[in-house]
């Protein structure tokens, strides 16, 4: 019935944040305002599964954040089993229950955010999820030798060998051991 709807898009507007917004066409109301409608929309047949496919793409940074906040909010209100694609591996971190990397189409790992971001299993994982320090050095005997430096390596087959680190990983001073290092650029974040 009419009064079943309305109470349902009532419902749905307050859900979404929107109460008091219903009459208004998509052309008088923001971007993140639209995902928003676009969303209540998507949950007004009471879906099982929510499949949201880059639903921030087109959004600026500040709005982004906001949506992810508030759709984590909406996700554990309603329950619903929720399968987010996305290339932003920050809206993946900050949304997601279980993560799953794909590279070729193929899963390379999934687990946990915090499965995945510190225990990577390849350096594709590593540099995909972040900014990493890539250094090349020597394995020999369960040692790994990179720039005049050693570092236990018990796991690693004799050879080339890469050693990735995140920048929160590393630690700086003027002296003593270590690699030397020559800072060419700060990035302010």
């Amino acid at each position: 019935s009419k009064a079943e709807i309305g109470a349902r898009v009532t419902d749905l507007l307050r859900l979404v944040r929107l109460e008091g917004l219903g009459e208004r066409f998509p052309s008088q109301i923001s971007g993140g305002q639209r995902q928003r409608v676009a969303l209540a929309r998507a949950l007004a047949v009471d879906p099982k599964v929510l499949l949201l496919d880059e639903p921030f793409g087109a959004l600026d940074a500040n709005v982004r954040r906001d949506l992810r906040r508030w759709l984590r909010e909406i996700h554990d209100e309603l329950g619903i089993t929720t399968l987010f694609v996305t290339h932003d591996q920050e809206e993946a971190l900050d949304l997601a229950d279980r993560v799953v990397i794909l590279d070729q189409g193929r899963i390379v790992q999934e687990g946990t955010p915090e499965e995945v971001c510190r225990t990577p299993n390849s350096a594709f994982v590593m540099t995909f999820l972040g900014d990493a320090n890539r250094l090349v050095g020597t394995a020999t005997n369960g040692t790994a030798s990179i720039a005049g430096t050693r570092f236990p390596a018990d796991d690693v087959r004799d050879g080339a060998v890469e050693l990735l680190a995140r920048p929160s990983d590393l630690g700086w001073q003027t002296s003593g051991d270590g690699i030397a290092a020559k800072v060419t650029r700060v990035i302010d974040r």
